[in-house]
């Protein structure tokens, strides 16, 4: 699993500002770095074998402590992030030959279930992208601020959970080139899916399904959206709403269970 904790050059994070810190990736939530969240769920999850967190080296100490408190599983490395998310991704992904999921370092509710949808898509694609349906978002995180995409079948959030059979499927990556989100990266997109489809995708005319499809034929791979009915996979912890949103949600998922009441009927 390569996971996405960098900075970007020119911008100020709102959150570590407000915490004193140099990455958003090392601010405390629910008594933890904010990293330690995701990386801890991959870590003791059994399909995945390595961990390469991508940042800036002024935050490898700092990440350092956070890999010693991880279960002792596995491997992991720190690799310098570099100028944009494609080259940052390659880079973690050099040298190693087997299937890989990205995410990133505020997917703090990232669950095992999400981990094994995202690899089970990869028995029949070559890269998968996680996608959460609106009302599902809406359910747990009413305030959310994204921006949803609209197709013909629905609103649906990105979930920043993506997986590639191999290092050679990330050739999808490079609609990200340049930088900036999906939806907001017009060039990338066009490239991706050409006018026409871009046109269609505009007029909201595709399902999610026809769109990816698509975009498979476009580029030449197999591509899977994998919805996730969990709506908290759609929320990053990137502002102050986000931020108690996630504390929220992760102490409902740490509280111990109601204790079930059994009553006993008296027959007459």
């Amino acid at each position: 699993m390569i996971v996405l904790a960098g900075r970007h050059p020119r911008e100020t994070d709102a959150l570590a500002q407000r915490f004193g810190m140099s990455h958003k990736c090392l601010i405390p939530l629910a008594g933890r770095p904010l990293v330690a969240h995701v990386l801890q769920t991959a870590a003791i999850h059994p399909a995945i074998e390595s961990l390469a967190i991508c940042v800036e080296p002024e935050a490898f100490e700092g990440l350092f402590d956070v890999l010693s408190q991880l279960p002792g599983r596995g491997i992991a490395k720190l690799v310098e992030a570099r100028e944009n998310l494609v080259d940052s991704v390659l880079a973690a992904a050099h040298g190693w030959e087997g299937p890989l999921l990205v995410t990133t370092a505020d997917h703090a509710l990232l669950t095992p279930a999400s981990i094994d949808a995202m690899i089970a898509a990869l028995d029949t694609s070559d890269a998968a992208f996680a996608m959460a349906p609106r009302d599902a978002v809406l359910a747990v995180h009413p305030q959310h601020a994204h921006p949803f995409l609209e197709f013909s079948d629905g609103a649906y959030a990105s979930c920043n959970l993506y997986a590639a059979a191999d290092p050679e499927a990330l050739r999808a990556v490079e609609v990200f080139r340049g930088g900036g989100r999906f939806a907001g990266n017009a060039l990338g997109v066009l490239r991706a899916f050409g006018f026409i489809n871009l046109v269609m995708l505009r007029l909201r005319a595709n399902s999610l399904t026809a769109a990816t499809e698509r975009v498979s034929r476009r580029i030449g791979q197999r591509l899977q959206p994998v919805l996730m009915l969990d709506g908290s996979q759609a929320l990053d912890v990137d502002d102050s709403h986000t931020h108690a949103a996630a504390e929220t949600l992760l102490a409902e998922r740490s509280a111990p269970p109601h204790p079930t009441v059994y009553r006993t009927q008296h027959r007459s």
